[in-house]
């Protein structure tokens, strides 16, 4: 979610008060950049007020208006932060004072009661921290929020104000002082541990009191204690028996305990507060009927009444009993909350009527502005919002800022809540996000509340106030294909873009969402497209120019891999004395190489992820908390032992659920991981988990893959006190160094190289800033491909489908020995020339032949890949194509017997060190986890990740190793599946590029340089390379490499 969505969507908590991130960013766009590309204008209040003018040689009048504006309001919405942010902690100082004084008093006490109200007194140490969250959450919001808008106005007006305005203005502010918050958050933590540890002993002690008093040990007992006693086993005839001896007591004056007694006036008030939810009506009715109890008594920690306790129950019986004894149905809690809030979130519709017919206010707010309606729904109790608005509780928000009713069942896919509201008039309008009810359903996946919308007049074609985003573009980008195709029964437009010039079909196919990208597929227009610079004519066609879809493409300059030096520095800047940047601009961006990538040597690669990388919509939590103490946010601390590197500080819920913790490990013997977990900006532990050596030894040994690819752990959390209060799960990966005499940078084998320049477009004043990159390498220009499985015997050999060809067999070439394969694959071909030895003989022969035929006489050979590189001549490049089951394959193909990948990359790396000589090679893999472990066990070889792009195994037949495997069986893994997420895998495990089916590459080439932009290099594969037409197509828009006929070619301009 890019940032401006997500702090327009804090509207639950503070929302007037957060910074508006969304005025300040219309004045900068309407800032044009100015004409002096090297000019630079530093702006700070306290130096450069606004109003004070530059020169008009530096900037031009509009501008400094513009400036002037920018810097107005932003000074504006700082100090509307920081005095809500003040109004705040003066308050929580006020509160958490007030508590640990309550705590003081009650820990001296004794007796039931003294452990009742410290259930309640936890309770609110809970409900404190929570709410300390949400503080800490606007600090934190608020200050990206000011960050990131800094470093838009310097990269639209080509200043350098972000860092001196932050230090002077922004970071001395009381509110991004995090010390105080610190403070407050690390006393709650303590004083809520230091209660839950004296609750549990005085749990222990009272049961044994109650066991001795049952055994007759106990000869007296005090007053409270006995009606404690004869309430919780519901004894009515006890508690009537308790009250007449009272009573009596009370008349002769013989009874301390009698109502005549001071220190106990409020006993019986107390007692029914603390038991109105739990006893019976009868023994609720004799306490009420004694006259002694006073219906409006309240907690002194949470302020809430007999009422608001029966109406969370949902105790109907007693919510009439305690206003027919003189309980106020509009009393409030400390959190402004009456009794009709709580019956409307727990879903009691009869207790809700019953407080409205007494004459409660039906639509009154909260401290969070919220009213009962508004629970009720996010709960999805529809009996009870059918009740509320039957009896007049508004279906359109009380403000601007206010949750609305219909947003909400939208988004939480109520749909018989939506249909009462839509039939009591509810408006379709935009919430806070700038989002209509439509949006929400079409994000959200609610096909048929978004069909029951349509139906009621909602506008298809509506766009949002953030992106642009009309509904369709939501459905597309999640891949919600039911609501996709109610969008398109309805008309609405699928070949509308969005401000960043996609189309839904763009989204659909970044995402590798394929079902839905064939439903909004927008329909070719033709439109030339011109090549950036004169180029050779292509190897595969002297075909006049393409004429492809105008959808998405964009003129990008070439891709120049094996340019010269010398070619390389005649596209650089001319660097004259005028054209120097000034010192308070970033560097200049100059091309450099970089040589191979960090590798293991000695050392274990551990890696620790903690969601799921499969396609499943569920992201839950790593840390589960056994009781109901569920905080919003947490900060975890992830650290080893022995130490190998700092520890990494992780804020929950996960920002980036693709990210991977590594630590480099000597002895995995002795390796193990803790987890701390604090309050977000607290000091004080929540808990500790530990991960120790032999629970990840296990998990490794019991792994099929040996722990290569994730393995899930989970691991006790245990508190201050070791008492177990949840728990943690992670993955983890594990990857061991290969060994080997030639494996160094600088050695006998020659290491690749590879470096990376920003070219922008300048032609078109349509552009908006589109970069092309030009990446120039050492890579060769052709690589044979070769499908590499290892037998069962470790010896790697070429073979491209997963099953060894043996009718009425699932045989794959793990099961059987090399000798044992050939055999089969002998006798399963026709004639002598298809054997492994033919094959061999036709490498080794003197006959010069062409890359196409030394590929087809390589592909599914059973040649060995020492007998590959033996053959071969070196002067043909190889790209090896490890195949290697992901856990769905191996699950979908029944595969079993594999060998580990730590074996399986260990002995191809072995073949290749010990043969490969000077020869050129790259590796690749459509496994994430082989891509991992070759590249981080040699740093020689170029790595590439392929990825299918969400198109079926089937579908990309022609490529190799990828062939289908019957049915329609889709990858879980999201790296396999979306363009999106396998650039972010490669571009953070440092891989050199990436392999993409090439459908979609051709069907919106803007994807092309979105790819590119990230560094990687891009090679395209699939049947569409057969047509020549695809090939330039791609070519003109920037792949790197073109893989037809199992021949990789780089495209050479």
């Amino acid at each position: 979610m890019k940032f401006g969505k997500y702090i327009q969507a804090q509207a639950d908590w503070a929302g007037p008060h957060y910074l508006n991130y969304k005025g300040l960013k219309k004045i900068i766009n309407s800032v044009e950049p100015p004409t002096d590309a090297h000019a630079t204008f530093t702006t700070l209040a306290a130096i450069n007020p606004p109003g004070v003018a530059g020169s008009a040689d530096d900037v031009s009048l509009e501008f400094q208006a513009l400036k002037t504006a920018f810097f107005f309001k932003l000074e504006r919405e700082l100090e509307k932060v920081n005095a809500f942010y003040l109004q705040k902690e003066a308050e929580f100082k006020v509160r958490l004072k007030s508590l640990v004084h309550k705590k003081r008093i009650l820990q001296t006490g004794k007796g039931r009661q003294t452990q009742a109200s410290l259930v309640s007194l936890k309770e609110a140490f809970s409900q404190f921290q929570h709410d300390l969250t949400k503080l800490q959450k606007f600090v934190e919001v608020n200050a990206t929020g000011f960050r990131k808008i800094l470093k838009k106005w310097d990269k639209r007006s080509k200043s350098s104000t972000k860092e001196l305005y932050l230090s002077r203005q922004i970071e001395i502010q009381p509110c991004f002082n995090n010390d105080v918050l610190a403070e407050l958050t690390d006393q709650a933590t303590t004083n809520f541990a230091e209660l839950d540890s004296h609750l549990a002993s005085e749990e222990t002690e009272a049961a044994t009191r109650i066991s001795d008093f049952r055994h007759g040990t106990e000869a007296l007992e005090d007053t409270e204690t006995e009606l404690y006693r004869f309430l919780a086993e519901n004894d009515a005839a006890a508690v009537a028996e308790f009250l007449q001896k009272r009573k009596a007591a009370g008349a002769t004056g013989s009874d301390p305990a009698s109502p005549s007694s001071a220190d106990d006036k409020d006993l019986l008030s107390r007692i029914f507060l603390r038991f109105c939810a739990e006893s019976t009506i009868e023994c609720l009715t004799l306490l009420a009927k004694s006259g002694e109890v006073d219906s409006n008594f309240v907690d002194d920690i949470s302020d809430r009444s007999c009422l608001h306790e029966t109406a969370i129950a949902g105790r109907f019986d007693v919510l009439q009993l305690s206003v027919e004894i003189g309980a106020k149905v509009e009393g409030i809690d400390v959190y402004g909350r009456k009794a009709l809030h709580y019956a409307a979130m727990y879903g009691h519709s009869d207790c809700a009527l019953f407080l409205i017919s007494t004459g409660t206010v039906v639509d009154s707010l909260d401290h969070d502005g919220c009213t009962p309606l508004v629970y009720s729904i996010t709960g999805g109790h529809t009996k009870c919002v059918e009740t509320l608005i039957v009896n007049g509780a508004l279906v359109e928000p009380q403000s601007p800022m206010a949750p609305i009713p219909l947003s909400l069942a939208c988004q939480h896919g109520h749909r018989d809540i939506v249909t009462l509201l839509l039939s009591k008039g509810a408006q379709l309008i935009l919430n806070a996000e700038g989002l209509y009810p439509l949006h929400l359903t079409s994000r959200e996946g609610h096909h048929a509340i978004s069909r029951l919308l349509i139906a009621h007049g909602a506008p298809v074609n509506a766009r949002d106030h953030c992106n642009g985003w009309t509904p369709i573009f939501y459905s597309a980008s999640e891949g919600h294909l039911d609501c996709v195709k109610v969008l398109i029964d309805a008309g609405c437009r699928i070949d509308d873009k969005d401000d960043r010039d996609w189309l839904p079909w763009t989204y659909a196919l970044y995402r590798g969402h394929i079902n839905v990208a064939r439903l909004v597929e927008v329909p070719s227009t033709a439109a030339l497209i011109e090549p950036p610079a004169p180029a050779a004519p292509a190897a595969v066609s002297t075909e006049p120019p393409v004429r492809a879809s105008e959808v998405g493409i964009k003129p990008m300059a070439p891709s120049r891999l094996f340019i010269e030096d010398t070619e390389m520095d005649s596209l650089d800047l001319d660097l004259d004395i005028d054209a120097i940047p000034s010192l308070s601009l970033p560097p200049p961006i100059i091309p450099f190489r970089i040589y191979g990538h960090a590798f293991l040597d000695k050392k274990c690669y551990v890696q620790v992820t903690f969601a799921s990388l499969t396609n499943s919509t569920t992201h839950d939590s790593p840390i589960s908390l056994f009781s109901s103490r569920q905080l919003s946010s947490l900060k975890m601390l992830i650290s080893s032992k022995p130490e190998v590197g700092l520890p990494y500080t992780v804020i929950l819920p996960l920002q980036d659920e693709a990210e991977v913790y590594t630590f480099l490990v000597d002895d995995l013997s002795t390796f193990s991981l803790q987890f701390d977990i604090f309050p977000t900006f607290g000091t004080k532990p929540l808990g500790r988990a530990v991960a120790l050596p032999s629970q990840l030894l296990m998990t490794m040994g019991n792994s099929w893959s040996g722990a290569g690819a994730s393995e899930k752990c989970i691991c006790p959390l245990f508190d201050t006190h070791l008492r177990v209060v949840g728990e943690l799960s992670f993955g983890f990966a594990i990857v061991k160094p290969f060994i080997h005499p030639s494996l160094q940078i600088g050695g006998k084998v020659e290491t690749y190289w590879k470096s990376t320049k920003v070219v922008s477009n300048t032609k078109s004043s349509t552009d908006h800033g589109i970069q092309s990159f030009i990446t120039a390498s050492s890579l060769a220009e052709e690589y044979i491909q070769v499908v590499l499985q290892v037998t069962k015997d470790r010896v790697p050999v070429v073979y491209p489908v997963w099953h060894l060809p043996i009718e009425g067999f699932d045989l794959g070439v793990a099961n059987v020995t090399l000798a044992q394969g050939r055999a089969l694959f002998t006798a399963n071909r026709q004639g002598a020339s298809a054997t492994p030895n033919a094959s061999a003989t036709a490498l080794s022969s003197g006959e010069r032949l062409t890359c196409d035929e030394l590929a087809k006489a390589v592909y599914d050979s059973f040649l060995t890949l020492e007998e590959v590189l033996t053959t071969l001549p070196t002067s043909v490049g190889v790209s090896i194509v490890i195949k290697y089951p992901t856990d769905s394959e191996r699950n979908a193909l029944s595969l079993s017997a594999l060998p580990d990948i730590d074996t399986v990359v260990d002995t191809i790396l072995q073949t290749v060190y010990d043969h490969a000589s000077q020869r050129s090679i790259i590796f690749s893999s459509f496994n994430p986890s082989i891509c991992t472990a070759v590249n981080w066990k040699q740093p020689n070889y170029g790595v590439f990740f392929g990825t299918r792009c969400g198109f079926s195994r089937r579908s990309v037949a022609q490529g190799p190793g990828v062939e289908g495997i019957g049915g329609e069986e889709e990858e879980s893994d999201r790296r396999c599946n979306s363009i999106k997420e396998a650039i972010h895998f490669a571009k953070a495990g440092n891989l050199l590029g990436v392999i993409c089916e090439a459908t979609p590459l051709t069907q919106v080439p803007i994807l092309i340089n979105t790819i590119k932009e990230s560094g990687l290099i891009l090679a395209s594969i699939g049947s569409a390379n057969e047509d020549p037409v695809n090939v330039r197509l791609q070519e003109g828009n920037g792949v790197d490499a073109i893989i037809r006929g199992n021949v990789l070619r780089y495209c050479v301009k």
